[in-house]
């Protein structure tokens, strides 16, 4: 597949079929995902594949409990279909076939200064992994709503504290009936701007 192709058609997929996923896609994503630039090329990157059906249970109610918290504030948008889907996701999370949590050295460890690193570092190799996914059929979203309970996370999990968790992401082959296609996104023009704010890109 085409890089661009897959750019384009890399939909956040919240319903999963329940078709097993590799020992080697596996390997194959984190390849992908450990081949990131990253900030000093310190690789301060950690990456847990979460398989055991119970751990994804919790998650599951973790995710459940910050989606619900979210929605019951954000008011009449709640009813767009992205955050309808979320509640699904919660609930089908201890069968989606693998969860990625991806995690990146604290900040006291990896900032210099004031200056924090770490988003620099993590979210391209999360990127990485989700359009590899992609161009080999298999469907992500990337979550972050895990992080309200951070604490519980790292117990579950045995993640010392030298290292915060940055993003979960769900990885299976989508449902019957959900299909990778085309993004819908606004104009270019509404959201990028040439040498100052709101002058229009040539």
């Amino acid at each position: 597949m085409e890089l661009s192709e897959a750019i384009r058609t890399q939909r956040a997929i919240r319903h999963f079929s329940d078709r097993p996923v590799s020992d080697e896609t596996v390997r194959t994503l984190m390849e992908a995902a450990t081949s990131a630039p990253n900030a000093g090329n310190r690789q301060q990157w950690r990456f847990l594949v979460v398989r055991d059906r119970e751990a994804k249970r919790r998650f599951g109610d973790w995710y459940l409990r910050a989606w619900t918290d979210t929605v019951s504030r954000i008011g009449d948008e709640a009813n767009a279909q992205p955050y309808r889907s979320g509640g699904v996701l919660g609930e089908q999370m201890e069968n989606i076939p693998v969860l990625v949590l991806a995690c990146i050295a604290a900040g006291s460890a990896y900032g210099t200064g004031n200056l924090d690193l770490r988003g620099a570092s993590i979210y391209p190799a999360v990127q990485n992994l989700m359009l590899t996914a992609r161009s080999l059929g298999l469907g992500t979203v990337i979550t972050t709503m895990h992080t309200q309970f951070e604490s519980e996370v790292k117990q579950l999990l045995g993640i010392p504290d030298e290292f915060d968790t940055a993003a979960l992401i769900p990885v299976g082959y989508p449902a019957r009936g959900v299909e990778f296609g085309d993004v819908s996104r606004g104009p270019l023009d509404d959201v990028v701007f040439q040498d100052r704010w709101a002058n229009p890109l040539d």
